[in-house]
């Protein structure tokens, strides 16, 4: 009989639990294991199975397990060494991208040029630089910007995705037995009508998620607050507690979707960082630059063009090192 297939909630706990002793994980990454945890209960369990009793399968005390035992064990071994092997990638890759770019940089920061270990286990997922529609199974679209991940998980009675990293635009065909929803770490959201097309983004941040209701109005829940409706157009910051008013951000939130940043009266700080999404190294911005307020749109395609465009119209100063592996922009 062949070993048992463990499912992704008890591989992705496993990968997990490899990453975080490794002593790699970055910052960013361990604020993605804590959201990933709250995220689903399956999530909290298996990380408590994982670091009970059944952590004793691993290793070479596996092989003594009685027989109805060894293929699970097996399976859990397989998928800790397939672990362990993509850390070990990261660590040669790290090694190399510090010696290529000659950087003093810290290995969390490297580390966040490279696809995130949550990513590689998302149902979808994009790499730098690549924004990618992806079609479900009830006629709907997701589209990912760069940098993005989302899982799918759609049953008999419910459509939900969940957003784990990065944004997305929802296209959600009409099911009137099917509710559609897409869940981020602090709440969901659902078209308030299910029985008209509907579409609507998100912005995954660090400690809250954007939400404009393109199409559409939608129904916003926070994890801990009180529920409200979104009307087309609109947009808020949805956090753990609540909703606050977005509506500077409105006119900007889906430039993305055509391959532009745009900007009206935005710190360039935000244009800086929609860059990073579709650009490979580091771009480098002193707090004083960041600062500066911004009008524009700039090609999310062409970040050397954007880049140039920034230095021509702004007080700033926009150093290229090791051939446009490490971008400094400071006050001119």
């Amino acid at each position: 009989m062949s070993a048992p297939a463990l499912d992704a909630t008890a591989r992705e706990a496993i990968a997990w639990m490899v990453l975080l002793q490794s002593g790699e994980a970055s910052g960013d990454e361990r604020h993605a294991f804590s959201a990933w945890l709250q995220r689903d209960a399956r999530h909290r369990a298996a990380w408590q199975h994982l670091n009970g009793p059944v952590a004793q399968l691993f290793g070479p005390l596996h092989q003594q397990l009685p027989g109805r035992a060894q293929p699970m064990a097996d399976a859990m071994a397989d998928a800790m060494a397939d672990a362990k092997a993509r850390v070990h990638k990261r660590r040669r890759v790290l090694k190399g991208a510090l010696a290529l770019a000659g950087l003093g940089a810290g290995t969390a920061s490297v580390l966040q040029r490279f696809e995130p270990l949550q990513t590689r286990l998302a149902d979808l997922r994009t790499r730098t630089g690549e924004r990618r529609r992806f079609a479900l199974a009830d006629g709907s679209s997701l589209l990912l910007d760069a940098r993005s991940a989302a899982d799918v998980r759609f049953t008999s009675s419910r459509r939900e995705v969940q957003l784990r990293l990065g944004a997305l635009i929802a296209d959600v065909q009409p099911d009137r037995a099917r509710p559609f929803c897409v869940a981020s770490a602090q709440g969901e959201v659902r078209p308030v009508d299910h029985r008209a097309r509907t579409r609507f983004l998100l912005r995954q941040q660090q400690h809250a998620c954007l939400v404009m209701a393109l199409d559409g109005a939608l129904q916003i829940a926070p994890r801990n607050g009180a529920s409200l409706q979104l009307p087309a157009g609109a947009a808020v910051w949805l956090t753990a507690q609540g909703t606050a008013p977005a509506a500077e951000q409105a006119a900007s939130a889906a430039a993305w979707e055509g391959g532009r940043v745009a900007a009206y009266d935005r710190p360039l700080g935000e244009v800086v960082e929609a860059l990073r999404a579709y650009r490979t190294g580091f771009v480098r911005i002193s707090p004083a630059a960041a600062a500066l307020k911004v009008y524009g749109s700039y090609s999310l395609d062409d970040t050397d063009a954007a880049l140039a465009s920034i230095a021509e119209t702004l007080p700033v100063a926009v150093h290229v090192h090791s051939a446009g592996w490490l971008v400094r922009i400071e006050l001119a």
